[in-house]
């Protein structure tokens, strides 16, 4: 079965959307959530350099 030149383009205009539709909620969902992200990664590297910073995590190591 063979496909017209038409429907082929439809296809491939379908496929556009679609493409398009995802990168748009791709774009407004790392607008919403990616500021929390980086809060929460900065945290964790607050976190990371205090405990390096005293040379003990959760109790175990010596202090310098």
């Amino acid at each position: 079965m063979t496909t017209s030149p038409a429907r082929r383009g439809q296809a491939s205009t379908e496929y556009l959307l679609l493409i398009s539709v995802l990168a748009v909620g791709l774009a407004l969902a790392a607008y919403a959530f990616i500021p929390g992200f980086q809060q929460g990664i900065q945290a964790l590297g607050d976190d990371s350099t205090a405990l390096i910073g005293a040379g003990a995590a959760n109790g175990s190591g010596n202090t310098r």
